[in-house]
């Protein structure tokens, strides 16, 4: 007799390895480890756009993209960019950046996350949400790197595309957070159903893009900031934000809740947060309207 997948979730052969992970991100889309690649890039004194155009181009619909979104009226050049490395040169360091980032979670989750109940629009929406938030309170405040920030925000979620991934290939394993969550914190329910968190998923993941360790911590310590360091209480209050916005992901009501003490961390109040909640939703539509979501 087959076992049923919530007998299957208590036993042993369901539980997940970084190996496990490090085997599902060869099957996610290139543009999310071009955009990887572009943030190292950007930290090299000797990379130049030249060479950012020549990684940029590998990817076809990533260059397609850059290159309509450069011709948009989001940025507003008076003359066209026929030319990919012209349109990178335009925009710069930070722009192209950004640009390839927001391609890379479009396509990092163009299809429902049966496993969490997300759809595609969702994700994007609060992976965007959260970039634009972090990069609005860092740059306001004065909070380190702008780019790291953004960064941080666009991939808080990348865990649960990885996971995913491996769980649609076992379907017998696993009942999806909706069906089986209980209203658990999505993080204990990850624990005890799969082995690992997304988040230790994203660790993994992006270790293996080779990510900045203080990045790297900053996503692992966002639903629950502790330490010293100021990226994992921005990014508690970017989600913050965006779960404002867009409604909290399923299993994360909890850790938005209370966000007192993050605010505490970084000298900040509820005031400073609603005003950036509306300049990110301002410039939220303002990027949707630009890429026809």
């Amino acid at each position: 007799m087959q076992p049923s997948p919530s007998a299957a979730n208590r036993g042993q052969n369901n539980l997940l390895t970084k190996q496990d992970v490090l085997a599902a991100a060869q099957r996610l889309p290139t543009t999310a480890q071009v955009f990887a690649q572009v943030n190292r890039m950007l930290d090299d004194p000797e990379a130049s756009l030249d060479d950012i155009a020549e990684l940029v181009r590998l990817e076809p619909v990533l260059s397609f993209r850059v290159l309509q979104l450069a011709n948009g009226a989001f940025y507003g050049f008076r003359t066209p960019c026929s030319d990919l490395n012209e349109a990178i040169t335009r925009l710069g360091f930070r722009e192209v950046n950004r640009l390839v980032g927001m391609v890379a979670a479009q396509q990092l989750c163009a299809n429902f996350l049966s496993v969490y109940g997300i759809s595609g629009d969702l994700f994007w929406s609060d992976s965007l949400c959260s970039a634009l938030a972090c990069e609005w309170l860092t740059h306001r405040h004065a909070f380190g790197d702008v780019r790291t920030a953004y960064t941080a925000g666009l991939l808080r979620s990348v865990g649960k595309v990885t996971l995913h991934r491996i769980l649609v290939d076992r379907p017998m394993l696993w009942k999806s957070y909706l069906d089986s969550g209980e209203g658990k914190p999505l993080l204990l329910w990850e624990k005890e159903a799969f082995g690992l968190s997304s988040l230790d998923a994203a660790v993994f993941l992006m270790q293996s893009w080779k990510m900045p360790q203080h990045l790297l911590d900053g996503i692992k310590l966002h639903c629950q900031p502790s330490g010293d360091e100021p990226l994992p209480y921005l990014m508690h209050l970017a989600a913050v934000v965006s779960a404002q916005i867009n409604g909290a992901l399923p299993g994360e009501t909890t850790y938005w809740q209370n966000h007192d003490a993050a605010l505490v961390a970084l000298e900040m109040d509820a005031e400073m947060l609603q005003a950036c909640a509306r300049e990110v939703e301002t410039m939220f539509e303002r990027v949707k309207r630009a890429i026809n979501v």
